[in-house]
């Protein structure tokens, strides 16, 4: 028979450990969980391919709207209208 200390450190020890291991299991899958949810950025594409904007023009002299959503760069140039360049808007990706 054992002696009644190892008895109670035995009832300590073995819930102790298994709360330990549960903790450390639910971390590593939220780890996991977490690392999976983020994604290096992507490289930019090269010179001369086209870029997703969003981005949206009006002429002040004739209140035509333009919205723009592809350009060879990320910030490209406004249209023309009325022969004079259109004002920018709105910027949707920086909202």
């Amino acid at each position: 028979m054992l002696p009644d200390a190892t008895v109670g450190t035995v009832d300590l020890v073995f819930p102790v450990g298994l709360s330990l291991l549960f903790i450390y299991v639910v971390y590593r899958v939220g780890l996991k969980l977490m690392l999976g949810f983020s994604r290096p950025v992507p490289l930019p594409p090269p010179p001369g391919e086209l870029r997703k904007v969003r981005l949206t023009y009006m002429c002040t002299l004739c209140g035509t709207e333009v919205r723009m959503t592809r350009s060879p760069n990320s910030t490209p140039e406004g249209p023309k209208c009325c022969m004079e360049e259109m004002e920018l808007i709105r910027d949707h990706d920086n909202d």
